[in-house]
C-alpha cells in the first residue's frame, strides 16, 4: 500500500467513525481524494431511517437543515480529528448533500486554499467554455464572480472556487444572521447549471452529481462536480 493510499484509508476510517458517533450511522462507502490544499470525501449510501421517512413525505428541507446545523457545530471537531488522525491540516470545512442519491460530500481546505501543487487539466478539455458557463450561471442568481478558479482533482472530479459572488442584499442578510435560509435558497439555483447550459458537452464525462457550499463571511464558494467513472 502506498503512502497516499494509507492516508486515504486513515481518513476513510476516521470519517466513518465520526459520522457513526455523531449521526448514529455510517455511509455504505467513502471515496477519498487528496490533492493539496484540498481533501474531498465523497459519501455514498448515507441516509438515516428517520431521514428517509421525511424524504418520502417530501420534507427533505428538514433533513438538510438538521444536517447543516449539526455539521456546522462539528466543523472544528472534525478538522481537529482529521489533523491528528491523518495529519491533514484543514482550516475550513464545506459540505453538501444529495438526499435523492443518498450521498454527500465533505471538502476540507488547508490554509487559504491557494497554496497547492499544479493541477493538470485533462488533455481533451478546454477550460474556457466551462469557466464561462459557471460564471453565466452565477450571473443568473447573483453576479459574475470576481474570480473563478478550476482545479481538476482527477479526470472525474472538478473543483470550482468562486470569490466575490455575493450581492449587497445577501451581504446584509449575512450580517443579520440569515445564513441557513440563504444557503437553502441558493443551492437549487446552483444545481440548475446542467439544466440551463450544455456543460456536459465540455467536460470529459457526464456529470452525475453537483455539490456546493459557501463561506459567506469570506465571500467564497466551492462547487464540486462528480463525473461518471470509467467502467472497468
Amino acid at each position: 500500500m502506498t503512502e497516499n493510499h494509507a492516508i486515504q484509508s486513515q481518513i476513510s476510517a476516521y470519517t466513518t467513525k465520526f459520522l457513526k458517533d455523531h449521526f448514529g450511522e455510517s455511509p455504505r462507502d467513502i471515496e477519498v481524494k487528496i490533492h493539496n490544499p484540498f481533501l474531498v470525501i465523497h459519501l455514498q449510501g448515507f441516509l438515516l431511517a428517520p431521514e428517509e421517512l421525511l424524504v418520502n413525505r417530501c420534507e427533505s428541507k428538514r433533513v438538510l437543515e438538521s444536517r447543516d446545523l449539526l455539521m456546522n457545530s462539528l466543523k472544528g471537531k472534525f478538522l481537529d480529528g482529521l489533523s491528528s488522525s491523518a495529519e491533514f491540516q484543514g482550516s475550513n470545512l464545506f459540505f453538501d448533500w444529495n438526499l435523492e442519491k443518498q450521498s454527500g460530500l465533505l471538502l476540507a481546505v488547508a490554509g487559504n486554499g491557494k497554496d497547492g501543487r499544479d493541477f493538470s487539466i485533462p488533455s481533451d478539455v478546454d477550460e474556457e467554455p466551462i469557466k464561462e458557463i459557471i460564471e453565466m450561471n452565477s450571473i443568473l442568481s447573483q453576479k459574475r464572480p470576481e474570480e473563478t478558479d478550476l482545479f481538476w482533482l482527477s479526470g472525474c472530479i472538478l473543483l470550482i472556487r468562486r470569490t466575490g459572488i455575493l450581492v449587497d442584499i445577501e451581504k446584509q442578510l449575512i450580517k443579520n444572521g440569515v445564513l441557513e435560509e440563504l444557503r437553502m435558497a441558493k443551492r437549487p439555483l446552483e444545481y440548475r447549471i446542467t439544466k440551463f447550459f450544455n456543460l456536459n458537452y465540455f467536460v470529459p464525462r457526464p456529470i452525475e452529481e453537483i455539490f456546493v457550499d459557501w463561506d459567506f463571511y469570506q465571500d467564497i464558494s466551492y462547487m464540486v462536480l462528480i463525473m461518471e467513472r470509467t467502467k472497468p
